[in-house]
């Protein structure tokens, strides 16, 4: 009875793996007709000085201290081979396979996920087969990859096809990895701020006749300058960029992101993307709470006597969409009380630099117990 470990990166890969578990266990039950047992569980594995996950030398262990035959891990850590996205790592020699999800972009993570996990699975149990005898290729028959060979020793490297959507894949799998509506916890202080400001804001007649007379255009302006101002602050105050030089020091490894620029440039466009998302969602939901307020305070008989015309749904929308704007931008005083680690985990750059963490203080436990 096979047994196959799924190790997952807390967050996206945990939840994930096991929504897909039963599925894979099913599938692996009827594609090799033996009764299969396949176990999720969180961890988070260290990256060494040059910036790569070290499986292979510690798939062993690992997988004899959980009495399983295989040991998939799954990271939502961004990793490239020959500067395209790679999908997956796999040594049938150690029986072990690392898989990167954010390669697998945006859309129907858990169906491809579930056919990675079945397919990964059956290789690595057939390393024994008569068909496989001394075939070490480690290749998956999965449609959207090429394989990539490396010496005896190192493990089989697939990575995605050439195309020129593969680092947009990434990009979108990173965004997705970060999942932009968890910031919104962590910018509490900010949003009670940002939707003070606003509610203040809605009992000024000033603001209900600034509203009036705004075109349209000028208040998407308005509302894409709040959004952008407070992103650019979160980011700049929490130290959310990353700079080439930090990822220099820190080295890149042989299945890193190929350079230090290019690596800088993938973390800050997903940092940038996930901020910019959280704080447009922040957006909405101020604009949907002012405009309730607006609809229960504001007397439309009141308000039409200061406007000079006829008052309709459009113009509440019009004052709420006004408020919101400058309640956001409002909304950076408030960010300042929130917390700082919360809002870096979502980024790329922090859960890396934990990763480095735990490596070193691996090796300080290791020197310390010799």
């Amino acid at each position: 009875m096979p047994t196959v470990g799924i190790m997952a990166d807390p967050g996206l890969p945990e939840s994930v793996c096991r929504r897909a578990r039963d599925a894979v266990e099913q599938r692996l039950d009827d594609a090799d007709g033996e009764d299969w047992t396949v176990v999720v569980e969180r961890g988070a594995l260290p990256l060494d000085p040059d910036g790569d996950i070290r499986l292979m030398g510690s798939a062993g262990a690992l997988s004899a201290e959980r009495d399983w035959d295989y040991l998939i891990y799954v990271t939502d850590l961004p990793r490239t081979y020959d500067g395209q996205p790679l999908a997956y790592e796999l040594d049938r020699g150690t029986g072990a396979a690392l898989l990167s999800l954010p390669a697998f972009g945006l859309w129907r993570l858990t169906a491809r996920l579930r056919t990675m996990l079945t397919d990964l699975a059956l290789t690595l149990h057939r390393r024994q087969g008569p068909e496989d005898e001394g075939d070490r290729s480690g290749e998956v028959r999965t449609p959207g990859v090429r394989t990539a060979h490396h010496a005896p020793g190192d493990g089989d490297l697939l990575v995605t096809l050439d195309s020129r959507f593969s680092a947009l894949r990434l990009w979108a799998g990173m965004v997705r990895n970060n999942r932009p509506g968890r910031l919104l916890k962590a910018l509490s202080t900010c949003i009670a701020t940002a939707a003070a400001a606003g509610a203040f804001g809605i009992f000024y007649s000033s603001i209900w006749n600034m509203s009036d007379v705004l075109p349209t255009r000028r208040l998407v302006l308005i509302s894409i300058v709040a959004v952008l101002t407070l992103s650019t602050w979160l980011i700049v105050r929490n130290g959310l960029w990353t700079r080439r030089s930090t990822i220099e020091q820190a080295g890149a490894g042989r299945l890193g992101v190929g350079s230090a620029s290019n690596q800088a440039a993938l973390d800050n466009a997903a940092t940038v993307t996930t901020v910019v998302l959280s704080v447009a969602l922040m957006y909405a939901v101020i604009y949907l709470v002012l405009f309730a307020g607006a609809l229960a305070i504001v007397d439309s008989g009141y308000l039409e006597s200061q406007l000079g015309h006829p008052v309709g749904l459009g113009d509440y929308a019009a004052l709420s969409w006004l408020a919101a704007s400058l309640g956001t931008m409002a909304g950076s005083l408030g960010s300042n009380f929130d917390s700082d680690d919360d809002i870096r985990e979502a980024t790329y750059s922090r859960r890396a630099h934990q990763r480095r963490l735990l490596y070193e203080e691996g090796n300080k436990d290791s020197h310390t117990g010799g």
